[in-house]
């Protein structure tokens, strides 16, 4: 099953991707560069527990096993399944050029931000289902002892090397600004160098 783009591994150009992530107000020059959530199929045990009880509970109930009344177990066996899907795709993992950020909530909104410079340690954990399939948790620890986890990411590997490619941009004292904004800086510089040399 495919998931959403948003569930992608995908490099962001900082402009319309950056609208679709109005829960975090992004500083000037910040841009999105991963954004993602856990895998839907996480959902897929859940649904299948559903699934399942309910055809044992109308298998009951045809073969009068049950009274009519245990139909209304029905929702509650649909409840995980419906609360645990609310909670992935309500749930957001997102990389910056400045910040690491998760936004998780089914009824209220919780979001944890760190900045790439109280970033410390990385490490992914993957159990043996997730090593054949391909995904995993990526554990973030920042300064102060506390930790951020994307949970079940595809390809964490990706993700951990997206988020040490910033890091190691932000503590190596990568400029800030745009090519073009450089390139402006120049050109002026030059004009005023050939006006030097003019008055001489």
């Amino acid at each position: 099953m495919t998931t959403p783009d948003r569930r992608s591994v995908a490099e962001r150009d900082g402009t319309a991707a950056d609208r679709d992530v109005a829960w975090l107000a992004l500083g000037d020059g910040e841009a999105i560069r991963w954004q993602g959530g856990p895998r839907v199929q996480t959902v897929y045990p859940w649904v299948a527990l559903a699934v399942v009880g309910t055809l044992v509970i109308g298998a009951a109930v045809a073969l009068e096993v049950l009274s009519p009344l245990g139909l209304l177990w029905l929702p509650v066996l649909a409840a995980p399944a419906c609360w645990q899907y609310a909670r992935v795709s309500r749930t957001t993992f997102l990389i910056t050029n400045r910040r690491v950020a998760v936004r998780t909530g089914v009824l209220g909104v919780t979001v944890r931000v760190v900045g790439l410079e109280r970033v410390q340690n990385t490490r992914i954990t993957q159990n043996p289902i997730g090593r054949l399939i391909g995904y995993g948790r990526v554990t973030i620890e920042t300064a102060g002892g506390s930790e951020l986890v994307f949970w079940n990411v595809e390809t964490p590997a990706d993700v951990r090397a997206r988020l040490e490619a910033q890091r190691d941009g932000t503590a190596s004292g990568t400029f800030p600004g745009t090519s073009e904004q450089w390139a402006a800086v120049l050109a002026e510089v030059r004009e005023w160098r050939r006006t030097l040399d003019r008055s001489r």
